[in-house]
């Protein structure tokens, strides 16, 4: 296999084929990790709400409080249709992505945004998101597991020996050290494994537990290239990693000088009308939309082809891999469909 050749493929593919930057993009969007800030959290005592003489605070009233319960409601079943929806336009984006670059490698034809949504919107994306659930529940259920039997240790401390409890923080800590390697080496597999499931599911329309089936087969029998290859993805990973640091770095001056200019401008003019708070308040406002868009979408198109070239190079590496073995591609179903017309 001509793994450099893979690459380049793959790139030439993510920079001239912009119809796949569409679906890069949604899947930037939709895999996205948000962080968390658990540093900063606050623990309220029943002090907190009475007052500094001593009085407490005014009961709120039933209204409001159906009021509250209610907008919670609604943000609750906000963000769980944001969920479904994300993981609909998640799978989908990632079917068309692997059977796109798979009918441009097999025809050399270019397709339109409609017709890679007709590829996406498949009993494949459904197969694949099961794929997830196969492996993901079990391995989640695993770790929770082992994670509690790492803490078990701490257990001695309730035997009332202060050395028996020392020793159970000592294996606690050593067996959590364990359990994060563990972690690590299991979770770069799997996403391995899996980019092979996925792809054995899209491409060869094949059922869940079959897909899984062929896709380790596929790796088993060209372990040596597969390595070869996710080696040379972590180089370019790291580079790539290199290279957004920069672009953030870049983008986060270029939205403070976008944003802040009218933020001041607004807050100047502003401080001329109202006192008081009312002019900082006035140019967040006017400084936090810009701010946003000048952050948020150039790092999201920038995500979005990072996926697209990410994705191309496993689905050329597995076409490869099943060219080694001296099977012929087949029609892909886009272009049986679009033959299909021209002879009607």
């Amino acid at each position: 296999m001509d793994h450099i050749g893979v690459l380049k493929r793959a790139w030439h593919m993510t920079w001239r084929y912009r119809v796949l930057w569409v679906f890069g993009i949604i899947l930037a969007l939709t895999t996205s990790r948000g962080g968390s800030g658990g540093g900063g959290q606050y623990n309220f005592g029943g002090d907190d709400f009475a007052s500094p003489g001593g009085f407490a605070t005014p009961q709120i009233p039933p209204e409001v409080i159906g009021l509250l319960i209610a907008v919670g409601l609604a943000l609750a079943c906000l963000f769980l249709i944001l969920i479904v929806v994300g993981t609909i336009a998640r799978y989908v984006a990632e079917t068309a992505l692997i059977r796109l670059v798979d009918d441009h490698e097999e025809t050399g034809e270019k397709r339109s945004v409609g017709q890679g949504f007709r590829l996406g919107w498949s009993r494949a994306a459904w197969r694949i998101f099961l794929i997830d659930l196969l492996i993901g529940i079990p391995v989640v259920l695993a770790f929770i597991l082992l994670f509690l039997l790492a803490l078990a240790p701490l257990l001695l401390w309730t035997t009332g020996s202060n050395a028996a409890g020392a020793i159970g923080t000592v294996a606690t800590v050593g067996l959590v050290f364990l359990f994060i390697f563990l972690a690590i080496v299991v979770a770069v597999v799997l996403t391995l494994l899996l980019k092979f499931f996925h792809r054995a599911c899209a491409l060869e329309d094949l059922g869940v537990i079959d897909s899984v089936k062929e896709g380790y087969g596929v790796v088993r029998r060209h372990l040596g290239d597969v390595a070869v290859v996710w080696l040379l993805m972590v180089g370019v990973g790291i580079g790539l990693a290199i290279v957004m640091f920069f672009a953030v770095l870049l983008l986060l001056a270029l939205a403070v000088l976008l944003a802040g200019v009218p933020a001041l401008l607004a807050g100047g003019l502003s401080s001329l009308a109202f006192e008081g708070p009312v002019s900082w308040i006035l140019a967040a406002v006017v400084a936090a939309p810009i701010f946003l868009l000048v952050m948020v979408l150039p790092l999201l198109f920038l995500g979005g082809l990072i996926e697209v070239f990410k994705s191309s190079v496993w689905t050329v590496t597995y076409r490869e891999a099943r060219a080694l073995e001296g099977k012929e591609p087949e029609s892909s179903e886009l272009a049986e469909t679009e033959e299909s017309k021209d002879v009607e």
